[in-house]
């Protein structure tokens, strides 16, 4: 089954209390501490939309891009519900492709691609193929930002069965998450069991998939910029200005074309 297949029809829900707002701004602030202030901005792995929403509150044009056809229809649907006067520049445009090859002939001030879009690249020829994508659609100066999972804080704080429950007025859903670790692949496959309730109608229906990520470490990420024709310019933990530590699962890289 393919990642994001009927899990993606659950996503807003399963993660309603992410920060999108927050991290868009910590995004936009950290490109305009680089000398980068967006006027037009690529999102790759866009999801439903909703990082791309946020920047477009706050003056950034976003084209998103993803692979879901299911994220895509429902971030449009989102978008097609909204008022455009009520936004300081166009809505955002979502796109299909596949974040390794899709090539838009356009090109913008920053790449943005968030939520571990680069651990769902399980191999070194497929993370290149991302970053290639990204130095394609930037101008020499440009900057692409992107997040993973860390591997010093993942080899810190090994993965483990987690469960969590989310509900609306009319969906209860109930995630647990049982991970296997790749140890020599730096792989962790995390198999997800959804049972979905409709609460009016007192029914239950389950859903399962397994979404591969790969842990990444600094040096591999560096190397791999090199060749795609991308400098460094900034690091750091998640959501803080500082080098990843060992405590960081999640970690941010910001490369320069």
């Amino acid at each position: 089954m393919p990642v994001f297949a009927d899990y993606a029809r659950y996503y807003n829900l399963l993660y309603r209390d992410k920060d999108y707002a927050g991290e868009a701004v910590f995004v936009l602030e950290t490109l305009n501490g680089l000398g980068i202030a967006p006027g037009a901005l690529l999102d790759i792995g866009c999801g439903t939309g909703r990082h791309a929403l946020e920047m477009t509150r706050r003056g950034v044009r976003v084209t998103g891009v993803d692979v879901s056809k299911t994220m895509l229809a429902m971030g449009e649907k989102n978008i097609a519900a909204l008022n455009s006067s009520d936004f300081p520049c166009p809505l955002p445009v979502l796109r299909q492709g596949d974040a390794r090859n899709i090539r838009l002939r356009q090109q913008v001030d920053a790449v943005t691609s968030l939520f571990h879009v680069m651990s769902y690249q399980n191999s070194e020829d497929d993370a290149l193929s991302v970053l290639r994508t990204a130095r394609e659609h930037l101008a020499p100066g440009g900057l692409f930002f992107f997040d993973f999972w860390h591997g010093p804080g993942v080899l810190r704080d090994l993965p483990e069965r987690r469960e969590r429950t989310m509900e609306d007025a009319d969906t209860r859903l109930r995630r647990l998450a049982v991970p296997e670790h790749h140890v020599g692949d730096n792989v962790v496959v995390v198999n997800y069991t959804v049972d979905i309730t409709d609460i009016a109608q007192k029914r239950t229906a389950g859903i399962r998939e397994s979404h591969s990520m790969r842990y990444w470490f600094l040096p591999e990420l560096r190397y791999l910029a090199r060749q795609a024709g991308f400098s460094v310019a900034g690091e750091g933990g998640w959501m803080r200005r500082e080098p990843p530590g060992l405590s960081d699962w999640n970690a941010w890289m910001v490369l320069r074309a």
